[in-house]
């Protein structure tokens, strides 16, 4: 085995690049291989491992958010002389993914990465499901005319740009914070036909995206006022179509507008525009909200289905949420608060953190660092919790689903017998007119082929990308060295 696993890593591939590789015993912890076990590595998405799992404990696989809303003032013959207040609860998806089996539906390729990666999917659930279904019980309750505002109370923790600067980490996030443009194509000549969600009287999408009959498909999005977003280029006919998306800049006036909405669409009247910004609360009072004035609830499906979506398709919002989570379960409010409690986490598990560095939840900050033996750590110490299962079911499937979807076909010795998470980090070499692939990583479970159970971390760092095939072979080296530890073990 170690003759077959030096001569892939040790290959002239390989030759300015460094790989960091610990095999282990689940039963034993016997170090079965290693290669600069505890040598630190840019890990990508494999961050997501040290966030789910610390919020996993935290809230347990069974815990269901629940998102209420409350009136004040008086209410008289259906009309409410006051505010409507929804109180956000941390709740990830909102309904918004809830399938009628009970899961979160989710795409291998997630709409979060439409921009950068194409071949993303949106699921065909409804992103305003919850909306809707608490607009539909501020109307059963009674409530016909609202005269005051409706306001979403977004207080659990603060809201912050994510250390990557791509998004607002918020207590409340309807569809991801996301605008979904689905472009399909129709006749030459002819313009795009554009779908797109959640749709809102506060925002207008216009086409200028020409149906072609040979040339590259080219999509531009331009969303600078969030008002009017404008989608132009060229889409071959006959193709599949294609999905780009638009973040939010004010997710918590942008969920209130939505709610206002679903509240029309139920027949309840609001006399405050839909245009307007969300009243911020200053006051930490919520003594307000009593049972008796409580007139919706939402509640969400077991948070094990939320750690499932993060690691299945490695969401990097909700990655970064978690954080923010376990600083609002321990009665905190700010990211960086998070980031101590996932360090004391980690150090009560037995995970030796001055083998790692980490500043956020996803794996998108330029300190990230993981070393294989960190992470193994945190694999075996999963696999001694009662909420294992849960972890152990969110982690991609080789072969089968989420990220790992594809990456051996099902001929392969390794096909379904690896449940572990990726990561992989990409830049841009200006000097050589090329990429770099900074990281390829995969930490998780492997059965081998006698049946044994281990505990695998595998890093790849600073390999340059002379051609779009260097990455796929990346992947499949990594796949040879699984095989070769599958067989031998």
């Amino acid at each position: 085995m170690t003759v077959e696993i030096n001569s892939t890593i040790n290959s002239s591939t390989y030759k300015q690049s460094t790989w960091g590789v610990l095999v282990q015993d689940q039963n034993t912890s016997e170090v079965l291989f290693q290669e600069n076990s505890q040598k630190l590595f840019v890990p990508g998405s494999t961050t997501k491992l040290f966030a789910a799992a610390a919020a996993l404990a935290a809230y347990g696989p069974d815990y269901r958010f629940e998102t209420p809303v409350y009136y004040e003032g008086n209410r008289e013959s259906g009309t409410l002389k006051g505010n409507l207040v929804l109180v956000a609860s941390g709740d990830l998806t909102m309904g918004g993914r809830n399938t009628p089996d009970g899961k979160l539906a989710y795409t291998n390729l997630d709409h979060s990465d439409a921009n950068s990666l194409e071949g993303a999917n949106l699921t065909a659930t409804d992103p305003l499901s919850g909306l809707n279904e608490l607009a539909r019980q501020v109307k059963a309750s009674g409530i016909n005319r609202v005269e005051g505002d409706v306001i979403i109370d977004d207080r659990l923790f603060n809201k912050t740009l994510a250390p990557s600067g791509e998004y607002l980490i918020t207590p409340i996030m309807i569809n991801d914070n996301l605008i979904d443009l689905e472009i399909i194509p129709t006749k030459t000549g002819e313009n795009a036909t554009i779908n797109w969600r959640p749709q809102s009287s506060t925002y207008t999408v216009t086409s200028h995206v020409q149906t072609v009959s040979s040339g590259q498909t080219e999509i531009r999005v331009n969303s600078e006022d969030m008002k009017n977003i404008v989608v132009e280029g060229q889409i071959l006919e006959n193709s599949t179509p294609v999905v780009r998306t638009v973040t939010v800049g004010d997710p918590t006036s942008f969920a209130r507008a939505l709610f206002i909405e679903a509240l029309q669409r139920e027949g309840v009247e609001v006399t405050s525009p839909v245009t307007n910004q969300n009243q911020q609360l200053t006051s930490n009072n919520t003594t307000a909200y009593t049972e008796d004035k409580r007139v919706a609830l939402l509640t969400s499906l077991p948070f094990s289905e939320n750690i499932k979506l993060v690691l299945k398709v490695s969401q990097n919002m909700q990655a970064d949420t978690l954080i923010a989570l376990l600083a609002a379960k321990n009665g905190e409010k700010t990211f960086d608060e998070g980031m101590r409690l996932l360090g004391d986490f980690l150090a009560s598990a037995g995970v030796d953190t001055d083998m790692l560095a980490l500043s956020d939840g996803r794996g998108g900050s330029a300190s990230d660092r993981i070393s294989p033996e960190a992470s193994n750590q945190l694999l075996s110490y999963m696999t001694r919790q009662v909420y294992y299962q849960s972890f152990f079911d969110a982690l991609p499937v080789l072969g089968y689903d989420g990220t790992l979807t594809g990456t051996v076909t099902n001929s392969s010795p390794i096909y379904g017998q690896v449940n572990a998470k990726t990561g992989t980090v990409i830049a841009e070499d200006k000097l050589n007119d090329r990429g770099i692939l900074l990281c390829k990583s995969l930490d998780g479970y492997l059965v081998t082929r006698s049946g044994r159970k281990l505990i695998f971390s595998i890093y790849v760092n600073n390999l340059p990308l002379n051609n779009t095939n260097d990455v796929a072979r990346v992947e499949q080296d990594i796949n040879k060295v699984l095989e070769a530890i599958y067989y031998n073990l």
